[in-house]
This record gives structure tokens, sequence and C-alpha cells, in this order.
């Protein structure tokens, strides 16, 4: 699948945990922290990271596709407290120029090409992608 329309499906999927959010944390910076944080959890949680391993751009340019992978959690604490860190320093930046469920679409779309262009997807695929043991 291209990034491009990966990158438009996360902004999507963000803006879904936003409103999951967003009815009960007023606060603009702890709702930012939030939802970076639920972001990354959730995607694990059902699966979106394993569908990347199989199905994502990256990840189908550099493992072998005759195999099926699972996405490990290995650093999924650590990765969505960083998610939820980057996640505050673009929406401060963003939010002099857009507002909620905007804000938080803009930024799905901006961290995911972000991620593309500044290979944290390949190392994601690299390291984050276990093969399925198959007998």
């Amino acid at each position: 699948m291209n990034y491009i329309i990966e990158s438009l499906l996360v902004g999507i999927y963000t803006c879904i945990i936003y409103l999951l959010f967003s009815s009960f944390i007023k606060n603009l910076y702890l709702l930012l922290l939030v939802v970076g944080v639920f972001k990354h959890l959730f995607g694990s949680s059902i699966g979106l990271h394993t569908w990347y391993c199989n199905n994502g751009e990256t990840c189908l340019k550099l493992l072998d596709k005759s195999q099926t992978y699972i996405a490990n959690t290995l650093y999924i604490i650590s990765d969505s407290i960083y998610e939820s860190i980057v996640f505050l320093i673009l929406g401060f930046i963003l939010s002099y120029i857009l507002t909620n469920m905007y804000l938080f679409f803009a930024i799905g779309i901006i961290l995911h090409i972000l991620s593309e262009k500044l290979g944290v997807h390949k190392n994601f695929c690299r390291s984050s992608c276990d093969k399925i043991q198959t007998n």
C-alpha cells in the first residue's frame, strides 16, 4: 500500500483516538500526550502493527514476502511514550494554525510521512516484525 494512503488512514485512526478522549480531557497538551500514547498502544492491541509488518509499504520492500510476520511488543511502552512526546511537540507547533480534530488528523498524517522519510518504519520492520514459525 502506498505510504501516502497509509498516512491518510493513520490520520483517520488518530481522529478516532482523539474522539475517544476529547470529551473528557480538555487540556490540549494532556490530550496530545494521551492520544499519542493510546494511538500506539491501541495500534498494537488491535493488530495494526502486525498488519503493517505484512502489508505496509516499507515492510513489503524489506521483508521476505513469502513469510508471515507478527509484531513483537518488546518496546511497546517506550515507543508509546516516545510517540506521545512527538505528538506533544508537533501538536504544540501546529496548534497555532489547526484546532480540534483537524490538528490530530494532521499530526497522524505528518508523523507517518516523517517516520517513512526518517527511516523509523525501516527500523520497525527490521526490529519488530518477527517471522511466524510454521511446521
